[in-house]
């Protein structure tokens, strides 16, 4: 037997345990980081700067609390003022008012579609059979290898729930493609438009023919039979001059949307030829297919010359840049954005307490607002509810009957308004319209009268049975105050609780509502990048034991196509410090494009929009990126010069989880690992050949490096005005080892 060794025996000389932390130091970068402006600051310079809100000799980092209403209070005020410096010059002009920031009518496709919308792939060829792949390798259907190994029923049942997870979501682009056949203003479309008939009402709403918001519709419906609700959105508007205010909660923030009248219609203008000296013809067009709010191509009101629904809905598409952006969604996050309210979803099927929840519901104070949905996996319709839809709760009640018996009662209604063509729409068990229980006696205690409007009454029981989760929003008032803090977050590949994090000084008795939250990416749609992150949290006093904490928070759904947007914990606190230890966990798609790629293609192909999405994207990170940029000492044009980067870079990588915030236990010690072992290694590897080392450059060349940056921050909701937030690392290794025992 031959004693020389084999070729491929010679070539591995390194270790085993050494080959491993080599390929962890390619595939995790070194120097983590993301984009956090789109446009460098000397695109800006020539413009006016925006108005500071502190003073400059303010030198203090702290968030400041404020009071919940007086926040909204200064939003609406700055809204109206717009408005009027709008009307003013109207008059001036004698022109309506026409939105140079949202012109459907001048640049209708920026404002229908997204910075990352592509025309459908053509069946068949080789981009629809990449996002084909692409799809099957986000399911984990190669398990780990490269080889495809499933049966077609296996296959039906993958792609059903990938198309459910999307219906929802709203993450596959190519489906979207609106057609509006023209644009015009309310004066035209409607005979007698009026903002409101009899005032706000779930039976108005109708869902759009294209229209994929039905989860925004919903938590509209939720929320629009509450007058003070619906007057704290629709703040200001002027009818003659066409332009309309509205204000909306998002990122922690009270931000307003200014719109004009103009609106997409189903049916273009007349183009028939022919003699028509008396116009009867175009007349005739216009009347039967121009004119009411059957004309409307996205949703509409049921009355034909009430206008507040489309128009609330459009300052909607523009607040997250497009209608393509709304596309998508969850009842819960709509409630918030339209309230300010903080959502959690509970599944109905875990409920603990069928009583306790059942109080809530009544709502006798007038304190939440809930919504509901289906999500049957096995893609079934229930007794007449679609499935993969969302639908407002809009009542309960608890009754007695004619033989003394008391009955539980919900009353919900569905955003379609009318059932559909093949009947799907309202509940067709017990307590459905024509249904036996509806004695009249019944009729006339609920008030109630058969319509083919979407709403519809069902048992208690049967809710829980029949639909999958239930949204409950928390609702604010001048009585709450509210701190934030925000900051960037170096997330690990392996998940852990972060050795940054949030210290709560409570100085008076409250309750509380602790929201640990992400940047909503969707008002900064196809810029988000290719991660996507789930949030948890554990809330305990300073000083507690390992283990010991107040409340341990979860993602509402452990899964990515889910809502994850925040997450919260509702507590009762007595005076002293507490502590939030946030963990976050990541996910790549490798099949989206990273922010980069999408700023160079779009700067060429829209650079209009771009400048749109881009300006949100810079707002929405100045939130946690700004005060770490101060403390960096940038040079007097905003930029770092080269060698300042390199610095920073290398701050990040030796001293991660102190200056880097965010940087995880699993990190750091992986980190100090790698280090320690690297020198050893490097020490017994003193003779490698430089074919070996030339060959892990190509290597670290093709490895797609994992670089998960994330933006998060922690809003306290109290009735302690003195509340105070702060961002903390440990102190010591004491310190940090009792982080990670916490976990």
């Amino acid at each position: 037997m031959s004693c020389e060794h084999s070729p491929a025996a010679s070539k591995s000389k390194k270790p085993p345990q050494q080959q491993v932390h080599n390929f962890w130091d390619k595939y995790i970068t070194k120097s983590p980081g993301k984009v956090t402006t789109i446009f460098p600051p000397s695109l800006y310079s020539s413009l006016l700067p925006r108005p500071s809100t502190l003073s400059k000799n303010d030198t203090s980092t702290s968030p400041i609390t404020t009071n919940f209403g007086a926040s909204y209070a200064a939003a609406a005020d700055a809204c109206r003022a717009k408005i009027a410096r709008i009307v003013r010059d109207c008059h001036r002009t004698n022109s309506k008012f026409t939105d140079p920031d949202f012109d459907l009518k001048g640049n209708q496709w920026d404002c229908l579609l997204g910075l990352n919308w592509r025309s459908p792939p053509t069946k068949g060829n080789p981009a629809a059979v990449e996002d084909a792949l692409g799809t099957l390798e986000r399911m984990q259907v190669f398990d780990g290898t490269d080889c495809l190994q499933l049966t077609v029923p296996m296959l039906r049942k993958i792609m059903g729930k990938r198309v459910l997870d999307e219906e929802q979501e709203g993450d596959n682009d190519e489906d979207y493609d609106p057609e509006p056949k023209a644009v015009h203003r309310v004066g035209w479309i409607f005979e007698d438009p009026k903002f409101e008939v009899d005032g706000f009402s779930s039976s108005d709403i109708m869902q759009g023919s294209n229209s994929l918001d039905c989860w925004w519709l919903s938590a509209v419906a939720t929320i629009c039979h509450r007058r003070e609700l619906m007057d704290k959105i629709c703040v200001a508007r002027d009818e003659e001059c066409g332009v309309y205010g509205f204000v909306f909660y998002r990122d922690g923030e009270w931000v307003y949307t200014v719109v004009d009248d103009h609106l997409c219609l189903t049916n273009g203008d007349y183009e028939g030829g022919g003699h028509d000296p008396s116009n009867a013809i175009v007349k005739k067009w216009r009347r039967d297919k121009q004119t009411g709010s059957q004309a409307l191509y996205f949703a509409a009101c049921r009355e034909e010359n009430e206008t507040w629904l489309p128009l609330l809905e459009k300052a909607y598409a523009k607040a997250h840049g497009d209608y393509h952006a709304i596309w998508g969604g969850w009842v819960g996050e709509g409630v918030e954005d339209l309230t300010g309210g903080v959502n959690s979803e509970l599944a109905l099927e875990d409920v603990l307490f069928k009583e306790k929840l059942w109080k809530e519901l009544v709502n006798e104070n007038g304190n939440f607002v809930f919504g509901l949905d289906i999500l049957d996996r096995n893609g079934s319709d229930k007794n007449g509810l679609a499935n993969a839809h969302a639908y407002s709760l809009l009542a309960a009640r608890e009754e007695e009957g004619e033989d003394g018996k008391t009955v539980r009662l919900v009353k919900i209604r569905n955003p379609w308004g009318a059932r559909g063509g093949d009947g799907m729409g309202e509940w067709t068990g017990p307590w459905s319209d024509g249904s036996k229980e509806w004695t009249p006696y019944w009729l006339t205690k609920l008030d109630y009268r058969f319509e083919d409007d979407g709403v519809f009454w069902m048992s208690y029981n049967d809710m829980l049975h029949t639909f999958t989760n239930l949204y409950r929003t928390r609702l604010f008032d001048d009585e709450w105050a509210v701190a934030q803090e925000w900051t960037n977050v170096n997330v690990a590949w392996v998940s852990g609780y972060l050795q940054r994090k949030f210290v709560i000084e409570v100085k008076t008795a409250t309750t509380a509502v602790f929201v640990l939250q992400q940047l909503d990416t969707r008002y900064f749609n196809g810029l988000e990048g290719e991660y996507s992150f789930l949030l948890h949290f554990i809330l305990q006093k300073q000083g507690a034991e390992p283990g010991d904490y107040l409340c341990r928070v979860r993602p509402q759904a452990e899964n990515f196509f889910r809502a994850n947007r925040s997450i919260n914990c509702e507590i009762d606190l007595e005076p002293g410090i507490y502590e939030v230890l946030p963990k976050i966990t990541a996910e790549r798609d490798t099949s989206k494009p990273p922010v980069e790629a999408i700023v160079k293609a779009s700067a060429r192909r829209r650079p209009e929009k771009l400048r749109q999405v881009g300006l949100s994207f810079d707002l929405a990170h100045a939130k946690a990126f700004k005060q770490e940029e101060e403390k960096k000492g940038n040079s007097s044009d905003g930029w770092e010069t080269e060698q300042e980067d390199e610095e920073a870079e290398k701050a990040s990588v030796t001293e991660a989880g102190e200056d880097t915030p965010g940087g995880s236990d699993e990190a750091q010690a992986a980190t100090a690992g790698r280090e320690e072992i690297q020198q050893g290694g490097q020490r017994g590897q003193e003779n490698d050949n430089d074919e070996d080392e030339d060959e892990e450059e190509d290597d670290e060349d093709q490895l797609p490096l994992w670089n998960a940056v994330a933006v998060v921050g922690l809003r306290v909701y109290s009735r302690d005005p003195e509340l105070v937030i702060k961002l903390t690392s440990p102190g010591n290794d004491e310190e940090a080892a009792s982080v990670v025992q916490g976990t």
